[in-house]
Formats: structure tokens, sequence, C-alpha cells
């Protein structure tokens, strides 16, 4: 294990779960440097300072609450094959019922789900690695709660991990813990070893300095009233400045003025020179002008690291209803559906081994992102129906809206057909050859030649 990953988590050695009744308690390191379960204050200090300070852009706060929070609001379903159809189905019998509460409703008495899985896709951005313990019945491999871990570390040689959370009887510190029992979501880059994940803080660090050193600069120049450009001349009788030519300035010391003036306006706000006549603002540089103009370039930058669209941080004033939509697509497809993917496969694993492979699976339920766009909503329906993929009372259940009679038969557009249909249909159309045909008149009632 290496430096680095041992001093970030550093735990007491000890065999037994301790409680602690508020934050870790405070231990020695040997030599009276102070130190918890995480690792020196310093270290805690400076991984929760660099979060805080990350946070206070405005466009990392609102692309790191989108991410979490819509990750939130989709349901994790524990489901089974049918037996009938062969689809998979949400498991609301037994133990399927109860796994599905913990997963959906509640997974341990001071949180919900929608609050833990947010938690999770935070501390996997701003820490690189989200973590949820499973606690399990004892001496059964049935779940009975789980846990937002807030500080772990995983030893490779044991295949163990080390783990704190905060649980409804205070801190929970536990070692040794099976890596069955430990739900592990790191970020997208990783360490060396390619298990332990890096904090998009910890990339972006360099991106959120220039940006804070952008924004400094540009109020500093705001309040001095701007870089400007100066000329140094006489004032003559109508007012106009000059260049001097003659007069009690001499040409060189104009010149010396004019280095003084350069050198103390990007030092001091007042500044005092001896002897002059005039001096004439004409305008900031362009160089300052574009000073201003690159505090967007950085927020882009913010946007690439979280891939959140521009729009959706809201940094396009001049966006139109078709753009948020667009963005709204591109953000679900490219940022939360390898989110969802990864966090399907790994509580897949944890939960349902190999055992049941096959017949169970973990399914993040994408449709509450579509609740609040009835119209996108309902064409989505539609399309299922007349594709036969649901029957008009599963799209009525969607919308919580009673069944009706003979709705669960499915239907599908009169147009469409196998192949075979239509080539029976092309040889009907072609079995008459070309000619004349007349039609005698219908056999009437009674006629036995009928």
């Amino acid at each position: 294990m290496d430096n680095i990953f041992a001093n970030l988590f550093r735990f007491r050695q000890t065999r037994e779960v301790a409680p602690i009744s508020a934050v870790p308690k405070t231990t020695t390191d040997g030599v009276g440097k102070p130190t918890v379960a995480s690792g020196t204050f310093e270290e805690r200090i400076v991984r929760a300072g660099s979060q805080q300070i990350a946070l206070t852009v405005s466009a990392v706060y609102r692309a790191t609450e989108l991410r979490a929070k819509t990750m939130g609001v989709m349901p994790v379903q524990y489901r089974k094959r049918n037996a009938e159809g062969g689809n998979y189905t949400v498991d609301m019998k037994g133990l399927g019922r109860r796994i599905n509460y913990l997963l959906q409703e509640q997974p341990n008495p001071i949180t919900t789900a929608a609050s833990l899985w947010e938690q999770v896709a935070i501390d996997r951005i701003m820490k690189g690695n989200g973590f949820v313990y499973i606690e399990r019945m004892p001496g059964m491999d049935i779940p009975k709660a789980l846990w937002l871990v807030r500080l772990g570390n995983y030893d490779i040689i044991t295949g163990r991990y080390n783990i704190s959370y905060l649980s409804d009887n205070g801190y929970v510190v536990k070692v040794d813990v099976p890596r069955d029992d430990v739900l592990h979501f790191p970020n997208t880059f990783r360490m060396q070893n390619g298990f332990w994940g890096i904090s998009t803080v910890q990339y972006a660090a360099e991106t959120l300095s220039i940006i804070k050193t952008q924004k400094a600069q540009s109020l500093e120049v705001a309040a001095k009233g701007g870089r400007m450009k100066l000329v140094i001349g006489e004032t003559l009788n109508n007012g106009q400045v000059a260049p001097i030519s003659s007069g009690i300035f001499d040409p060189k010391e104009v010149e010396k003025y004019a280095e003084e003036l350069n050198d103390k306006i990007y030092q001091q706000d007042v500044i005092a020179l001896r002897n002059l006549n005039s001096v004439q603002n004409i305008s900031m540089t362009s160089a300052d002008m574009q000073l201003l103009e690159q505090m967007n370039l950085g927020l882009d930058d913010v946007a690439r690291f979280w891939a959140v669209p521009r729009p959706l941080l809201m940094l396009d004033t001049n966006s139109h209803y078709n753009d948020y939509q667009n963005a709204t697509m591109e953000f679900h497809t490219r940022t939360i559906l390898p989110d969802k993917t990864e966090m399907e496969k790994e509580i897949a694993r944890k939960l349902i081994g190999f055992a049941d492979y096959g017949y169970r699976d973990i399914h993040i339920c994408e449709d509450p992102l579509m609740v609040m766009d009835p119209e996108r909503r309902a064409k989505v329906a539609q399309l299922k129906m007349q594709a036969g993929l649901c029957t008009v009372n599963e799209a009525r259940r969607d919308f919580d809206m009673p069944a009706v009679e003979d709705g669960d038969v499915p239907m599908a557009s009169a147009n469409l057909m196998t192949l075979k249909a239509l080539i029976a249909k092309s040889d009907a159309s072609t079995q008459l050859k070309p000619g004349t045909y007349t039609v005698g008149e219908p056999p009437k009632e009674g006629d036995e030649s009928a």
C-alpha cells in the first residue's frame, strides 16, 4: 500500500467494533501529533477545505448538485425474472420486498434512500470514492440496513475494508469488513492500482485555482477603475492635451515619469507623480478587457470536468427550450447513463451474486426523469402502445390512473406485418392474369345450383 493511500485513510489498529458518541476520538501517532481515524487533523482540514473552496464556485456547486439529485430521484429496483413472460419485474414478495424497501425507501433509521444515493454521488465526485456498508442480519446473508460510509480504506492484501459511518447510535468504526459487505463506487479516474478513485476536485484543482485568480484579478481591476493607457502632455488653452514638445518638461524627464507611472500603477491604488502638467485617460488595454471575458472560459472547464452541459449550469442566458431539452438528453445519455450502469453492476454483484445471476437483477429506473415533462412523457407512452410494447392499462398505471375494461390487450399499428404475411399478400394480388373477366349474377334464393 503506497504512502499516499496510507496517509489519507489511517485507522486505529483494533479488532472490535468501536462506537463513538460524536466525531471520531482523538489519538496520537506516537510523537504527540493529534490524529483521528482518517489521519491527522491537518489532513482532514485540507481535504474538507478543498471541497468547500471548490463549492464556492457556483458552477461547481450546481454541477455537483445536479448530478447528485438526478441519481437520487431514480429508484433502485431489485427485480426477478417472470416465469410467464420471461421479463424482469420488481420483486415485492418476501426477501425481495425487504430489499426493495431498503433500496427505495428507508435504507437505515436515520436517512431516506434518495438522500443516501445523493450522498454517494457527491462522495464519488468530491472525494473520489463513494461507499455503502451492507449490514446483514447476524449469521444470515439477508441485508438489514444500508449505511453511508463517511471514511474508508481497503487493504489489497487481505481484501478487507476499514470503514466508519454514522448510525442511529453514534459513529461506528469497523475493521476487516468483507468486501462483499461494502458497495464501493470509485470515480472515473483512479490511482495506478485501478481500484481507488481520484476526486474530480483534485483533477480540477488547477482549473479552479485559475478561475479564483482570474476573479480576484478582475475585481481588483474593476476596483481601481481598470488599467488604462495614459498620455502625459501639456494642457492647451482649449482644454486639449498635446504631447510635450517644449516648455518646463524635458522629453527625457517625461519618458522617465512614464516609466515611473507604469511601474506604480500595478502596485498602488493612489499615485502621485512630480511636476506633471496633465494626464489624459485613453482606454483600458485590449488584454485587460479580454481578462473579464476569460471568466466564462474557466466556467467552460468546470462544465467539462463535471460533464454537465452549459445550459444546465445556467450559463447561457439566450438559450431557448430546445437548447435545454437537447442539453438534458446529452446529460442523461453521456453522464447519468454510465453512472447508472456502474452502480447497477456494483449493487448486483454484492446483493445478488453468481448464484442468482440471470434470475434476478438490479435496475435503476429512469422513468422519474420524465415526470416533469408531461408532453414528452405522453409521446413515449403513445409510441409504446403503437408498437405493442405496453397495453392501455400499463400506460394508465404509469400516470396513476385507474384501469379500464379491455385495456390489458396489447395493440399495434395495422400497417405493420411480418415479412411472411407481406409475401403472402403480394402473391395473392398477382394470382389473376391480365385479361377480360365477366362476373355472373349472384344466385337467387332457393336456387339449388348455387
